[in-house]
């Protein structure tokens, strides 16, 4: 059996450059050195841990895995959750702080934990990996991991690290739109009428907004009202591990100048929202945004943004948006589909995990209604 060698790094400045030259994502954006960086130079509290594989001297494999406490609160009790020992659990996991440690980018929606160099194997890499994580260099270890975000093309790849006590927890799905049209206009023409209706309806309520994109100056001059309306909309979300600091946008901006795009919505001489994007090779990639609620009734913010996403899609001559994580059933009506996802997760220890996996089998997503927005051919 092939053995391979791990050596961590806390700093993601401290793995030399060759190791990203050699693995091949030095042009993969999400893998590459300056995007790393930037999540890590504006959020430090979260503790990041950068581990290198490496086949005899050759690097094979680059994960990323971030470490974090957090309190399991009251957003269980919405899921189906009946069997008395998982009930048990819950509590006690209710009563206590848990470090909880992940293989991926928890702001990210997607597999972004883990670059693998062509032609090398996805099942040994995986299974290095979750071996390795539970000895990670911390002050507090970590009594929960997980392994994130895979589709399910992805899962089958990964089933063997089962084997290692890891079980299948559904996760919300991303919203994906196919852009078969030459434009925004086509597009709208394809939808059936109330369909087409709705995003007209909405352009012309906030017809008022001013769009005005942002550059990295731009970002940190405006940087407490930006945190401010993203912080809108995490102070409301059923279940947040961390808040993004909105500065990593400036490092982005400052590094990917064309892939990163900001734009921020005013009304008059407010800023009442903004909308974050990467546009990487032919897809467009939806991030957060941040919105005024006094005014989104009124001037319907949130749904221009999704309106703006899919313009700018076909603008940048992208085949594919992905317009991200919740509010699937809104998503749905502009014509995106779900793309499911699961993540892996497991408990230290073996007993502990044995009653935790009734308590993870319980937990459901939210329903929603899969609007079927275009005409039939």
């Amino acid at each position: 059996m092939l053995k391979y060698k791990t050596i961590y790094y806390q700093d993601v400045a401290n793995i030399a450059d060759a190791v990203f030259e050699t693995l091949g994502c030095t042009d993969s954006f999400y893998f590459e050195k300056p995007f790393l960086f930037a999540f890590a130079k504006a959020n430090p509290t979260l503790q990041n841990h950068y581990l290198v594989i490496y086949d005899n001297k050759q690097a094979i494999a680059l994960a990323l895995v971030q470490q974090l406490a957090f309190m399991v609160d009251n957003s269980l009790d919405k899921n189906a959750i009946y069997n008395r020992v998982a009930h048990s659990l819950q509590q006690y996991l209710n009563r206590k702080q848990v470090q909880l440690s992940i293989c991926g980018n928890i702001f990210l929606s997607g597999n972004y934990g883990v670059f693998i160099k062509q032609g090398i194997s996805t099942v040994l890499v995986y299974e290095q990996i979750v071996k390795e994580i539970k000895h990670l260099p911390s002050d507090k270890p970590a009594s929960v991991f997980l392994v994130k975000d895979f589709t399910a093309k992805e899962s089958m790849e990964i089933q063997s690290i089962k084997n290692y006590q890891y079980q299948a927890l559904d996760m919300e799905p991303n919203m994906l739109l196919k852009l078969d049209w030459p434009d925004f206009d086509t597009y709208k023409k394809a939808l059936r009428s109330k369909y087409r209706i709705k995003i007209n309806k909405t352009d012309s309520q906030s017809q008022d907004l001013i769009v005005r994109p942002f550059n990295a100056k731009d970002i940190r001059e405006h940087l407490q009202v930006l945190q401010k309306l993203y912080c809108n909309i995490t102070d409301i979300a059923n279940f947040a591990l961390l808040d993004l600091n909105v500065e990593t946008y400036a490092f982005l901006k400052e590094s990917f100048r064309e892939s990163v795009i900001i734009n921020t919505y005013w009304h008059i001489d407010k800023m009442v929202g903004f909308s974050a994007a990467f546009k990487v090779k032919d897809t467009l990639t939806a991030h957060y945004i941040g919105l005024d609620y006094s005014l989104n009734k009124e001037l319907a913010i949130y749904r221009r943004i999704l309106n703006d996403y899919v313009r700018l899609g076909f603008e940048l001559g992208c085949k594919e948006v992905n317009l991200g994580r919740t509010s699937s059933e809104i998503k749905s009506t502009l014509g995106a589909t779900p793309e499911p996802l699961s993540c892996y997760i497991r408990h230290r220890r073996t007993f502990t995990n044995m009653l935790f996996k009734p308590l993870v089998r319980k937990i459901k997503m939210t329903e929603y209604k899969q609007h079927q927005p275009f005409k039939k051919v």
